[in-house]
Parts: C-alpha cells; sequence; structure tokens
C-alpha cells in the first residue's frame, strides 16, 4: 500500500511511525529531511509543499495523508484529488475553518452552533474602538495562518490599549480585517477528532504546556510537552464538558457538510470551559503537535484503514489503549525568542521513550537545530506519574546546546 505523507515535523514523524507499523509503504513529501521520517521511507522528495505542481509526481499513490495546516490552505487536498488520490484532510474550501478565523466565527453565528464568544470582525480601527470600550479585555486574532503564534491577549502579549490598537491596525494592515473576542477565563482542553464527512469520532484528550518555561512562565511556544491519562479523559475537566465541545464540533461538519461540502480528516478544536459555559477558542484542520504524538502512540487500529474509512465515510468508533503518555519537546537555547540554529544535535540510546524529530534538518549525515523545536520525547506507562519517570529519565539523552522544561505533567 503506497502511502503519501506530506510534511516533516514531529506530528508528521508520528503519523509516519504509525503508517509504517501498520504496513504502509511510505512516499514522503518534505520541505527539510526529517531524519526519522526519511528513515521509514521507501520515497522521500524534498519538494516545496505548498506548491500544486509538485504533486503531480504522486499520481499513482493509494491513499495521502496531510500533516501541516499551510498545505491544505493552499488546496493540495483538492489537487491530490484531481489526480485521483484520495485525501485524508480536507478541500481548501473546509480548510477555512483554520485559515480564516473570521470564517470559523461567523460560520458558528450564522448558523445558531453555540460556543462563540462576543466578538467582532472589524475591517478599521473605528471599529476596533467600538468593540473596546465594551470589551476592554480582549484577544487579538490575525485574519490568516501564523504558525500558531499570532494571537495576542490584553494583560498579557498587549499592555495598554494603544498596544491593542497598534497590533490591530497591523493585522488589518495585513489582512484586511482583524477579530477581535472577548478574553475567556478558564481551563483550556483540545478534543481531535475523525471526521469522514458526517461522523465525528473524538480521541483521547491531551493536555499540553505552551509556556518556555517552568512553572508556566516565559513565552508562548508552540508547546514544550503533553501528556494523556489512561482513563482517555483529564482529572479537572468535567465529562460533561468534553461532551458540549463535542456537540459543537459535530454541529460545524454538520452544517458544513450542508452548505460547503463534507469534511473529511482530521478536525482539532480548542475550547475553554469556564463558568458560563464551554467557548470555543480556535479550529485546526488537522492534528495537533505535540497531541498528535500521545494518541497516535496510543490508537489500536490500522492508521491505513481508518484513512480509508474517512474518505469512504464509512468510519467506526476508534479503539485506544489504556495508557497513560508523557511528550517532552527538547528545543534550541534561546528558544522561542532567539533559538540557536543550525547547531548538532545527537540522540543517543533512549530506554525509555520514543524519538520524535520536529523542526530539525539533516545534512551530510549530521542532524541540526532550525529555529523551532527539536525532538519529541514520548514514554507511556500505566499512570501519568510512571510515563513521566520514564520519559525523563531519557530526556538527557539528546545532546547539543538544547533545553526542556522539567515540570510537565508533575503532579498529575
Amino acid at each position: 500500500m503506497k502511502v503519501l505523507l506530506v510534511g516533516n515535523g514531529a506530528r508528521e514523524h508520528a503519523m509516519a511511525k504509525k503508517l509504517h507499523a501498520d504496513g504502509a509503504e511510505l512516499v514522503s513529501a518534505m520541505s527539510k529531511r526529517n531524519p526519522g521520517i526519511a528513515a521509514i521511507s521507501k520515497r522521500v522528495e524534498i519538494i516545496d509543499i505548498n506548491k500544486h505542481g509538485d504533486y503531480d509526481r504522486f499520481r499513482g499513490v493509494d491513499i495521502a495523508f496531510i500533516g501541516p495546516e499551510a498545505p491544505l490552505a493552499e488546496g493540495i487536498a483538492d489537487h491530490l484529488n484531481a489526480l485521483g488520490v484520495p485525501v485524508v484532510g480536507p478541500r481548501k474550501s473546509l480548510a477555512r475553518l483554520e485559515w480564516s478565523k473570521s470564517y470559523a466565527r461567523l460560520l458558528l453565528q450564522e448558523n445558531g452552533i453555540p460556543g462563540n464568544p462576543e466578538f467582532r470582525v472589524c475591517r478599521d480601527l473605528s471599529e476596533v474602538r467600538t468593540f473596546l470600550r465594551d470589551h476592554p479585555n480582549v484577544a487579538v486574532k490575525p485574519e490568516g495562518l501564523t504558525g500558531g503564534k499570532g494571537v495576542r491577549l490584553t494583560g498579557e502579549q498587549l499592555r495598554s490599549p494603544r498596544e491593542v490598537e497598534d497590533y490591530a491596525s497591523e493585522c488589518i494592515r495585513n489582512d484586511g480585517l482583524v477579530v477581535l473576542e472577548e478574553k475567556l477565563g478558564g481551563k483550556e482542553f483540545t478534543l481531535q477528532a475523525f471526521v469522514d464527512g458526517k461522523r465525528v469520532e473524538v480521541m483521547p484528550l491531551v493536555r499540553d504546556f505552551k509556556r518556555a518555561y517552568d512553572g508556566d512562565k516565559g513565552p508562548n511556544t508552540g508547546s514544550m510537552g503533553s501528556y494523556s491519562c489512561p482513563d482517555h479523559g483529564l482529572p479537572d475537566l468535567p465529562a460533561s464538558a468534553v461532551r458540549k465541545g463535542a456537540e459543537i464540533m459535530k454541529a460545524t461538519v454538520s452544517k458544513l457538510a450542508e452548505s460547503v461540502g463534507e469534511y473529511h480528516g482530521f478536525l482539532y478544536g480548542g475550547f475553554m470551559n469556564t463558568d458560563a459555559g464551554v467557548y470555543l477558542i480556535e479550529y485546526n484542520a488537522r492534528l495537533g503537535d505535540p497531541e498528535a504524538i500521545n494518541v497516535l502512540a496510543l490508537l489500536d487500529d490500522s492508521l491505513i484503514e481508518t484513512g480509508f474509512k474517512i474518505v469512504e465515510g464509512k468510519l467506526s468508533k476508534p479503539t485506544f489503549k489504556k495508557e497513560a503518555t508523557v511528550c517532552v519537546y527538547v528545543v534550541p537555547e534561546g528558544y522561542p525568542d532567539n533559538p540557536r540554529r543550525d547547531q548538532p544535535i545527537v540522540v543517543g540510546k533512549l530506554r525509555h521513550s520514543e524519538p520524535y524529530y520536529a523542526s530539525v534538518y539533516e545534512e551530510g549525515g549530521v542532524v541540526r537545530t532550525t529555529g523551532s523545536r527539536a525532538v519529541a520525547l514520548l514514554a507511556r506507562g500505566g499512570s501519568v506519574a510512571e510515563a513521566r519517570e520514564r520519559v525523563y529519565s531519557d530526556a538527557p539523552a539528546v545532546k547539543g546546546a538544547l533545553y526542556y522544561r522539567r515540570d510537565i505533567a508533575a503532579g498529575v
């Protein structure tokens, strides 16, 4: 079975490992050579993964899995479909849930789907000021993709009304609009799901840690680590909140099917459980990173077969191992603000965990850092504490100009 995998991060390495274990003959399309993916691929193509024409060479593969958001936003699924390749990943018009913040909010509003906070799509500074008069504490969201680094909050990145206006104005200049939302308070959680056009099947819950340093201090990052529990829930999140989040996702998929088309692929919903109810923070049209690493390590079913069920509209309830997972990211010194780039790293002998290469590249047999996260380590166990002990016992084996948080899943 020839399976095309698009992307070269740790999320895609997790997908590659699972597909390979399930018997796939991997054909990998990467913008940089990820050594972990390359090692288990039958064929590796280094291409511009956002460029349509570069995909013509993959005509004839049996199925394709798209990892990152940017190719989906460029319509790569549409192009591969036109070549006769079934794709686990939504078409551009459906991936719009992620690449247009205003579209996602308006879709919920216009169809009576619950989950929206107070928000406004602003196209000039007067609209920004009007919203701020009633909502002085806000989240400012650029319209398009920003690699997870575009949202800024009052009281954190934005320290004054002037800073809010300046950043909103910058977003309007870049995109023609900006989305302002009331700032929510509560407990964040993520739901990841397989979607076959109609059916939405939620995966085990994962909690990640975005701050750079121990004690949840420092700047936001892509994530410094994550964990999941043996019962697939989270210790401080009621089942009612999970059900509400899943209902919002299902209602969204249903309305898309009526108005745009059937959504086939992975869907990620970021939510906030507040005293006033569950609110949608954002949608992603793909798996999370590192959340994909946690869940795919637990998936009992064949990912290849699950992929075909997704594209054929025949999805059944997936099965996952009843184990805990803990993932710890090892990142370049100075990350995220001033990371040390092009530094060699070596992954030594790991006794209790598995490595997942992230934003690195291999050149002349040497693996080097880029400006983002380097290697994720994942361990499983009967409890979160056991998985945590295992992964941290291996973390020092990753050598280089690197650091990692030492408090991921502490006390769980």
